[in-house]
Formats: C-alpha cells, structure tokens, sequence
C-alpha cells in the first residue's frame, strides 16, 4: 500500500507527535511511504517543499514583536504552490493520503485529496487553533475549520475520547492512542516489590518547559521526604538556577538520558508521575490531548500517579476502571499526601500495577495500536470520502 504523508509533523526518532510516527511508520513493511514536507526526514523516503516568498517573509516577521500578525497570515496563505504537491503526487501515486492536524500543511493535504479524490486519514493529536499563536478573534474561525477537516476526512484518528467529542460526530472516526515509545526491559528486570521499608521513588520524564512550574513545586514539597523519592528527567526547564543546582546535587533532576538508557533508567522507579496543567485558559488542551508517556509507562507494569484537573484526559482515561490513582488538587501538599498513603500501602500499589498491566495487554498495546493503525489505512483504500466540500479555504 503507497501512503504520502502530507504534514508538518513528520516521522523522527524524538518527542511526541513525531515520535509517535515514527514508531508507525519505521517497521510497517506493507507500507510504501513518502514523506512531505518543508524539511528533511532522516530515514524516511521523502520531498521537501520549497516555501513561497510571502511564506518566507512571514516567517521572519514571526521573530519579531509582529509575531502574532505573522502567525495570522500563516494560516491564510499557503507555504508554497498546490501544484508542487500534485506534481509528486501523480508520479507516486498514493493509495491513501496522511496528514497531521497541526500546523499548516495539512491544508494542502486536504486540496490535494479534493483533487484527486484520494482518501484522507487525519490524524489529530492537539488542538491546534489553541497552539497556533494566533490572535484570540481569530481562533473561532480556526476551530471551525478545525473541525471540517474532521468531517472532510476519510478517517479521523483521534488522541482520546475528548479529543474525538469535541471535533463532533463522524462516521470513520476512532480513537487511536499514542503509540508507546522505546522499549520496557522484561518484566523480571523492572519488577521491584512493594515495601514500606524504603523510600517510594517516583520519575516524571519529558516537558520541564510548559510543566516545569509544576514539577518545581513537586520537587520542592518532598525533596527532604524520608519515605518519597521524587526524580525529573527533562531538559531546560525555566527553574532558578540556584534551584536547579540544588536539584542536580541531590540526584533529584537530570536535563538528559541517552535513549538507549531511558528504559533502565525507568525499571528502576516505583511509580510514574504524569502531570497536566490546571489553568482554566488551558482547558479544551487538557481535554483533547492525551499524555503518550501514560502508553510508555504502562509497559513497565508500575503504578500510574496522574495530576491534574478532574476533566483532563489523562484523569478521565484513568477514572475507567480505576487504572492510575489521581490528584485533582493543584496544591503540591495534596499531590505528597497521595503518595505518603501510596507509599505506606504495598496492597494499594500491587493493585495498581495490575491496572498498568492489564492496559499494557489491552487498548496501550503497542501491537494492538499498531494493529489498529494500519487496519484504519487498508480498510480506507480505494474509498475516496465523498464528504469531501470546499468548506475550507486553501488559497
């Protein structure tokens, strides 16, 4: 089967969305793919697209105090000419086209499958018209245009179940989770019993930068803990560097981890803490974007500690079947009483490392997620969407 991937996230051996791609894509053998894009895609066959003079200058402007504006004018012009794309497009000849609901090149998947009435499948990790930077009077027109390249696809694969209501009914949408990144050790190597006899540690890996307000205030309610220890692995959070210092001296922060340690590294915690911010302003993100790092730690079979507000993702997944415990208070005393109880319990975390367990065998199976994967791109073949409209502007 040929895909073209049309998208500004692409497959990379990184963080997040494109993380979650390659993981995809990087073994899939039924698969003939082509990558487009504005920039190169190590290990993956591709085309990089040559941006427009006005897509260029925007993107200078953008550095300056006229970023706002830039960024307005971004989403209404396209990075370069349609039929660049259609040019590639003829002479590969896709199967089904692919695309990522975030920044601007979706749009020209969008014109080239109307074109060619070959079938789209989305996929919709965040909400983007809340990440695009974009002025405030403009962001209701970007949610309605959001939302009708949900309808205008063949197949919507949404990030979770808020993420798929808030884009509205669709007949070939599912839910499709974040593919798990890295690999666990084997079960014998990360299992550590529960005891009370030791200190509880718990790691919290990724983003120190939008959270590390967050994991600050964690860090420092339990950095004297005698039964709670609390380790950050993250890169260039916005600490004060007497705080950051403090934190590398006592073994409490690491700014890096070579991938090919990361999973020894977390074999050897107790528990994984996800964290998701409580600011009202943040709350359709909270709600429609789900943490891939809960998918990663889920494969160690260690119990699964989530903060954050009661209507996150994150707290809604983990309130089906009791399968994390959660802290929906923003007050970092509340989040260290949990786990002085949590630590204090070996029942409690034997529970929960059964819930972990039984979502790494069910829907957080990297097989079963792969599975699905690839089943939602055969199943679309030779199906053009003929909901397909010119509801959205790409010109």
């Amino acid at each position: 089967m040929k895909v073209i991937l049309i998208s500004s996230i692409v497959p990379g051996n990184a963080g997040g969305g494109r993380l979650v791609l390659y993981h995809h894509f990087k073994d899939a053998s039924a698969i003939e793919l082509l990558v487009v894009c504005d920039g190169p895609v190590p290990g993956f066959n591709h085309k990089v697209l040559k941006h427009g003079v006005s897509s260029r200058i925007f993107k200078r402007v953008a550095k300056t105090f006229l970023r706002r504006w830039a960024l307005d004018c971004q989403e209404y012009f396209l990075p370069c000419k349609p039929g660049r794309v259609a040019q590639i497009c003829r002479e590969f000849k896709p199967d089904v086209i692919m695309t990522v609901a975030h920044g601007n090149l979706w749009r020209l998947a969008l014109g080239e499958a109307r074109s060619s009435r070959v079938p789209l499948v989305t996929l919709f990790q965040d909400w983007w018209p809340d990440l695009s930077g974009t002025h405030e009077m403009l962001r209701p027109l970007l949610d309605k245009q959001f939302r009708a390249l949900h309808q205008n696809s063949a197949v919507s694969l949404c990030v979770c179940e808020g993420m798929l209501t808030a884009l509205g009914p669709h007949p070939r949408a599912e839910v499709l989770y974040p593919t798990p990144g890295g690999s666990a050790p084997s079960i014998s190597q990360a299992k550590r019993e529960p005891t009370v006899s030791e200190q509880l540690k718990v790691i919290y890996t990724g983003n120190l930068g939008d959270y590390g307000g967050m994991i600050q205030t964690a860090l420092e309610a339990m950095k004297e803990h005698p039964r709670i220890r609390l380790e950050a692995i993250g890169g260039n959070p916005a600490w004060p560097a007497p705080f950051r210092k403090e934190m590398q001296e006592r073994g409490l922060w690491h700014d890096f981890v070579p991938q090919e340690k990361l999973g020894v590294w977390l074999a050897t915690a107790d528990a994984f803490l996800v964290a998701m911010r409580f600011e009202p302003q943040l709350r359709r993100f909270m709600e429609t974007s789900f943490p891939s790092k809960i998918t990663h730690y889920a494969q160690f079979h260690k119990p699964i500690v989530i903060w954050g507000p009661e209507y996150c993702s994150a707290i809604q997944w983990a309130r089906r079947g009791d399968r994390a415990l959660c802290i929906t208070d923003n007050d970092p005393i509340a989040l260290k009483a949990a786990l002085e109880k949590l630590a204090g319990s070996p029942a409690w975390q034997a529970s929960l490392t059964e819930r972990a367990k039984q979502a790494a065998q069910t829907e957080l199976n990297p097989e079963r997620l792969q599975r699905q994967f690839l089943g939602s791109l055969q199943n679309v073949k030779g199906r053009p969407n003929k909901q397909l409209s010119r509801s959205i502007s790409t010109t």
